[in-house]
């Protein structure tokens, strides 16, 4: 039997080689001669370039899938290389803001006045950002293979670049310099990328008609990624010290294998909905029910044995790390249901949005009100209810307005089956 490099395992492979490479880079990090207090540090620099950049990369990739097949074939080279400028654009203003508000910035995000090697880190981030482009370039040209191929060298070389600063003894700065260096290697991958499948031409028209279609996938992924955002900023705000910092973002981590996969299914999955709706859903169904097969016994066996397995991967600074991400593994309950999907391919942008806002809302309201009470788990409960809050009412909205019922793009009886096992696996611990 052969193994078909489709679209969606190689985008789904992408994935899981870029939470790998993060959940190993923390091991090495916590096993390295680092201090708590500078892992706090590469954390809060981390976050700090994930919240500057995280929603509105993944909102403009994602206006990318529905928006480039409706394109002639000239026209999506020209949309290819426009897009190239917009991205380059918006990464030279966010860094500009993080040079010339820097102390505001670290306050404002972690709750510190300033943070060591941040404008080194912010060099990284200047090419970093822009090359989120690759990978869904080759995905809306059928490249599957190349997607792998970037994956494999990129995710190796980015785990090379800390160990090798981590065994000369480089200390945190190496580290920084090291993922620089990859940052101009991964621009240089994108420079090739463009001038391979791009065409050197400006078109106001299509550029806004592709903003008109993202701005409101901007602010949705900006709206739903809040909660992991917020989570850490209340972190920040309510405790002082950067090694609590530390703890709870190693233990607010979603499974990296659920992540990846989730992800790239609902990516992958939107322009063939956007070709054919009935062939599209039972494709959805079918690869959902796949990664319930994975994902859900899994995580299982991850929640019963993490106070064991925890601290070994890690070190004792990060035990209570454990009980934090028992939590997070429930947020699979909603990762792991497509309505969304659906919606995006739809072209219901505006309302997936403001469902986002609403549980957006919610979760400030939980967080705040769980962390004075449970401290950082109660933190980690305030998610999980937002999440599920927003796919529940997503997946009411598309049965509802548009006749789709859950059990059209979801197995019902092993989702509720899985869901159900989950959630009395964590009652257990």
């Amino acid at each position: 039997m052969n193994f078909e490099i489709t679209n969606v395992r190689a985008l789904q492979g992408f994935q899981i080689m870029r939470q790998g490479a993060a959940i190993l880079i923390s091991i090495l990090l916590a096993k390295s001669a680092l201090t708590s207090d500078e892992i706090g540090n590469f954390e809060m620099l981390t976050f700090i370039g994930t919240t500057l950049s995280f929603f509105w990369i993944a909102g403009l990739n994602q206006g990318i899938l529905p928006f480039f097949p409706k394109l002639n074939s000239t026209d999506q080279k020209t949309f290819i290389f426009n897009t190239f400028l917009l991205f380059c654009s918006i990464s030279a203003f966010v860094i500009l803001l993080l040079f010339l508000f820097e102390n505001g910035i670290t306050q404002l995000l972690v709750g510190q006045k300033s943070l060591p090697y941040i404008k080194w880190y912010s060099i990284y981030l200047l090419f970093f950002m822009p090359s989120f482009l690759v990978d869904y370039i080759y995905l809306v040209n059928n490249r599957a293979k190349e997607i792998l191929v970037f994956g494999i060298v990129v995710f190796s070389l980015q785990i090379l670049v800390v160990i090798i600063p981590l065994i000369l003894g480089k200390g945190l700065l190496g580290i920084i310099q090291g993922l620089i260096g990859l940052s101009l290697f991964r621009f240089l991958w994108l420079l090739r990328v463009i001038f391979d499948f791009g065409k050197i031409e400006w078109k106001k028209e299509i550029i806004n008609n592709y903003l008109k279609l993202s701005i409101p996938l901007i602010l949705y992924t900006l709206l739903s990624g809040f909660p992991t955002i917020f989570d850490s900023w209340v972190v920040g705000w309510f405790f002082d010290d950067k090694t609590t910092f530390a703890i709870f973002r190693y233990g607010a981590r979603e499974l990296p294998l659920a992540i990846a996969l989730a992800n790239a299914l609902s990516m992958a999955m939107i322009p063939e909905i956007v070709k054919n709706r009935t062939t599209g859903f039972s494709k959805l169904k079918e690869k959902t029910l796949n990664l319930f097969h994975w994902i859900f016994p899994l995580s299982i066996i991850l929640m019963l044995t993490s106070s064991w397995w925890f601290p070994k991967i890690f070190n004792l600074d990060f035990i209570e790390s454990a009980s934090i991400f028992n939590v997070f593994l429930l947020v699979i309950i909603s990762r792991l249901i497509f309505p969304q999907t659906i919606l995006i391919a739809f072209g219901k942008t505006k309302m997936v949005l403001l469902i986002s806002v609403l549980e957006t809302i919610l979760n400030i309201i939980l967080s705040v009100i769980f962390v004075q009470y449970f401290g950082l788990i109660g933190i980690a409960f305030g998610t999980f209810l937002a999440y599920l809050f927003e796919k529940t009412t997503l997946a009411i909205y598309l049965s509802y307005q548009h006749g789709i019922s859950f059990s059209k793009y979801t197995p019902v009886n092993w989702f509720v089956f899985y869901s159900l096992s989950l959630t009395f696996a964590y009652l257990l611990i």
